[in-house]
């Protein structure tokens, strides 16, 4: 970044529409935030764009659809249109102090049974997707096939267009369930062991449980839209699997649906 750029960069951070803090407990999913104008983070994001994943049965599926959509719409009138953390030096003796606490910390976690859930849950998800994904693309073949030779006005293109945003939805989320899990578990711990948290509910452990939650939320109804669409066992198993997970950070976390995420839960600051 040249001199300009820093200059250009301080300057969007002070801006002041920005929503303090709106970047910390978001999802990461830019294109879909409303609040990327009043972010201090979204303009560095936005000078070097992050290569999308290749997501074959996702373009798959797409593309079938807009076939469906297509064919159904020729018999109707229906038209469809976490920031670095600066970290100080520190001496040789302190810096083996600090790694056999973090090994032991460390350790801790990896035995945390919601932290083993949300890790089995990501697995789950990608081990689903790698056995399902050749059904779901003939599902989908089928009903184009449905659609060239039917009337086929049963069909609805709006809940084609929800099962590619459950598909995203589920992919995108499976992995940040267990990191902002993780992250809130961390801070919990830290925060009871050193009193960093005056506030019982505005803390960082409340605030990365509550967009955890939100991700659960949004995951558990997506699969249960896919598993409407394309029936199987396991796409309801991973929906109550969720369903379970919510419990168990609910018990933990009984605060954390009450934090209230800058911007996305009201907390912003003046225009």
């Amino acid at each position: 970044m040249d001199q300009d750029e820093e200059d250009l960069f301080l300057m969007q951070q002070l801006a002041p529409r920005n929503i303090d803090g709106v970047h910390n407990y978001c999802d990461g999913w830019c294109e879909r935030c409303g609040f990327v104008t009043r972010c201090a983070v979204y303009p560095s994001l936005a000078r070097e764009p992050m290569p999308k994943a290749d997501n074959p049965l996702f373009e798959h599926l797409k593309d079938r659809f807009d076939q469906v959509r297509t064919l159904v719409a020729r018999r109707s009138t229906f038209s469809s249109e976490e920031a670095l953390k600066n970290v100080g030096d520190v001496s040789a003796a302190d810096s083996a102090i600090c790694a056999r606490e973090q090994a032991r910390r460390d350790e801790r976690r990896r035995h945390d049974p919601i932290l083993r859930e949300a890790r089995a849950y990501s697995d789950l998800v990608g081990a689903w997707f790698e056995v399902e994904s050749d059904s779901m693309r003939a599902h989908a073949d089928a009903l184009v096939r449905r659609a060239e030779v039917e009337n086929v006005d049963g069909i609805s293109l709006i809940e084609l267009a929800r099962i590619l945003d459950a598909v995203e939805i589920v992919r995108h989320d499976c992995l940040l369930i267990f990191v902002k899990l993780r992250r809130a578990i961390a801070g919990r711990d830290d925060s009871e062991r050193e009193g960093w948290d005056d506030d019982p509910v505005q803390n960082d452990h409340n605030g990365s449980a509550k967009l955890a939650l939100t991700c659960i939320d949004r995951s558990e109804g997506a699969w249960r839209a896919i598993a409407q669409w394309y029936p199987t066992t396991g796409g309801r198993a991973l929906a109550d699997q969720l369903a379970a997970l919510r419990a168990a950070v609910e018990e933990r976390f009984p605060r954390a649906r009450a934090f209230l995420r800058p911007g996305f839960d009201g907390l912003v600051t003046p225009d």
